[in-house]
């Protein structure tokens, strides 16, 4: 999510900034509604969407691990071990920031919610029909300024026939070109992004584009251009209008002043400033394509048991179950998650040599893959086992989460997470997870576990569970 936040920032950034030296000077000002329209909903929306252009790269090789000379051999059954805890850990894993974020943003909704009201009451009034638009007198505005097809004049205003005329001209511009949705939108972009600065800038420059659009097409209708220059002046002495409204008054009078009286760009500039900003947006998309290319996660996984050490058996051998989903795991590996085992094949590797691969590889997850048996046979379901009491402890047990979430796809039933004080929980550097595949004195279990195609539905769902962990950090 943090990464997600970072890229709307910069990207809004650049489009800001190419909007600023390329656009706004420009007497294209319906194309740069669009484009700051366009560009802020492209980038929020374009890290939702994976552009495959790099597929035709090679995948980065799976890192080949050393082998380790013979030592001592050290043999912990995991029978041996003692569970710290074996109730289901039921806590919150939201960071204080969350929730930071989550009030201040519920602030900016209900802001936003009690303008719509206001705007809602001002309504409820009684209005004079004025060709499209509905004309409302009232005092808690000094500013004329629209919602849609309603008009809103302070019934105080002394106003000129010219005056009168060109405001509403200029306010029926507003209605007619819906610029409304258009400050709507950037109100709900702020309510979810207040933390953006280029939320608020952008909102502040499509509204000025509005004016540059009511002001061009009020002249165009035949109205005198200096005499429509003075009626800004007068009424835009005032500093305060209906939130959510489009007003006839801007703070910054002198820019529609100069933007009023200047004169287009030749077609050849606009035309070159016009593709300079289109192919902003091919860049954006391709920037969203490579959003994924930041550094790839590194997953140990453990097969657990191996060699001599068959691990639970019944007509079938925990060791082959877990081996064989490690090795279709392995098959995912790509440039975005490396995946690493402790054996590729039959073989007896010792604790303590397996929890030196972990840390050798420097991996950012180990996951170590068992089958587990229970005397009661009616006893079923997949569980993860984490250790609480290191630094890893919040990353073990909210990845823990992400895997046990949906059961592989294949298992009736979740058994939680719960603690635990295993040897490779206790003895590798990085977030670490047992995970508990079934249990083989279970028929059900037992039926998914000896079957081929259920064993790859398995670990393709556990290589999903790793992308959605990959796109958390």
């Amino acid at each position: 999510m943090i990464s997600y936040f970072v890229y709307t920032i910069i990207s809004l950034g650049c489009s800001y900034l190419v909007y600023v030296v390329l656009l706004r000077k420009q007497k294209t000002f319906q194309f740069n509604r669009f484009f700051l329209i366009g560009s802020m909903i492209l980038c929020f929306a374009a890290p939702f969407f994976e552009f495959e252009f790099l597929d035709a790269v090679p995948r980065i090789t799976e890192i080949t691990v050393e082998n380790f000379d013979e030592t001592k051999e050290v043999n912990h059954d995991i029978e041996s071990l003692v569970l710290k805890e074996t109730k289901s850990i039921h806590s919150s894993n939201k960071s204080a920031l969350f929730y930071i974020y989550l009030v201040i943003t519920l602030f900016f909704v209900f802001r936003f919610f009690k303008n719509l009201f206001k705007i809602y009451k001002h309504t409820r009034i009684c209005y004079k029909r004025l060709g499209s638009l509905k004309l409302i007198k009232c005092n808690d505005s000094d500013l004329v300024s629209s919602f849609f097809n309603y008009m809103f004049i302070n019934e105080n205003h002394r106003l000129t026939n010219a005056e009168y005329l060109s405001i509403l001209k200029h306010e029926s511009v507003h209605s007619k070109h819906l610029h409304t949705i258009d400050i709507i939108l950037s109100e709900l972009f702020i309510c979810v992004f207040w933390f953006n600065p280029f939320t608020w800038l952008y909102k502040k420059v499509i509204l000025q584009n509005h004016e540059f659009i009511a002001d061009e097409i009020s002249v165009l209708s035949g109205i005198d251009i200096e005499k429509y220059s003075k009626t800004i002046i007068n009424l835009g002495k005032q500093d305060y209008r209906i939130p959510l409204t489009s007003g006839f008054n801007f703070i910054q009078i002198k820019n529609r002043l100069i933007m009023l009286h200047q004169k287009k760009s030749s077609v050849l500039n606009q035309a070159l400033k016009i593709t300079s900003v289109i192919l902003l947006f091919a860049g954006i998309f391709v920037f969203s394509s490579y959003k994924d290319l930041k550094k790839p996660i590194v997953v140990v996984i453990d097969a657990g048991h191996g060699g001599k050490d068959s691990g639970n058996k019944t007509d079938v051998k925990e060791k082959e179950i877990t081996l064989e989903i490690s090795n279709l795991l392995a098959s995912y590996s790509n440039d975005k998650i490396k995946i690493i085992q402790t054996r590729t094949s039959d073989e007896f590797i010792s604790l303590n040599q397996r929890s030196k691969i972990v840390n050798n590889a420097n991996a950012d997850l180990m996951i170590s893959l068992h089958c587990t048996s229970n005397k009661d046979n009616s006893i079923n379901g997949v569980e993860a086992y984490y250790k609480d009491d290191n630094d890893n402890k919040d990353t073990s047990y909210n990845y823990s989460e992400v895997l046990i979430e949906n059961k592989f796809n294949v298992f009736s039933k979740s058994r939680g997470i719960k603690v635990a004080n295993f040897y490779l929980l206790k003895n590798v550097n990085c977030p670490a997870i047992f995970l508990e595949l079934g249990f083989l004195s279970n028929k059900e279990d037992k039926a998914i576990l000896t079957n081929t195609f259920k064993r790859e539905v398995i670990a393709k769902s556990i290589f999903e569970s790793l992308n959605k962990i990959r796109s958390s950090k």
